[in-house]
């Protein structure tokens, strides 16, 4: 019978200093190729984003040169794609005869805030304010509305002790084994 084991007896590996530093080197490059969520532009950054893209269009008779998409990339530390949208709209203003504008499009997007009046809370019974679902159905919003103002700190809840602790004199009367 053959005996197909590893040997490690026999194998003694030892590692030089050189390749180690190719390990940092590798680490390098693949922090590169990763993908990275893009950011979104500021109004400076496209302007220098356009002032590069133009000054490289000018070096070349009103064509950008091969790899200006490129250098500008790196130039900038942004994606590709951010700098094709900037030059993308720089040609549509050219197409249209306007002034060119790269400013972002994007206005006030996301959910709007919901306008809050507190003093609706104050004029709640304090026994319709003893629980959160209690509470969110006299003022009318959602419970989880609720927990997100409690949340950000624009209400603070407050306990008090309805059973106050016992003083010294009415814990002589028990064996220290509570209740008495």
């Amino acid at each position: 019978m053959h005996d197909y084991g590893v040997y490690t007896d026999d194998v003694d590996i030892t590692f030089d200093e050189e390749l180690e530093d190719s390990d940092d080197e590798e680490d390098e490059h693949a922090d590169e190729n990763t993908a990275r969520k893009s950011r979104n532009l500021t109004e400076v950054e496209r302007q220098e984003i356009y002032a590069a893209l133009l000054e490289i269009e000018r070096s070349n008779r009103g064509r950008l040169k091969r790899n200006a998409m490129n250098i500008v990339v790196q130039m900038f530390q942004v994606s590709k794609y951010q700098v094709r949208s900037v030059w993308r709209r720089v040609k549509q203003c050219r197409a249209q005869g306007i002034p060119v504008d790269v400013r972002s499009r994007k206005k006030n997007c996301g959910r709007k805030k919901i306008q809050i009046d507190l003093s609706d809370i104050l004029s709640v019974p304090l026994h319709r304010r003893s629980s959160i679902r209690s509470l969110a159905n006299a003022i009318g919003v959602k419970k989880s509305t609720l927990h997100r103002w409690f949340k950000e700190g624009l209400l603070q809840r407050h306990s008090s002790t309805l059973k106050p602790l016992l003083r010294e004199e009415n814990k002589s009367g028990c064996d220290g084994v509570f209740p008495c």
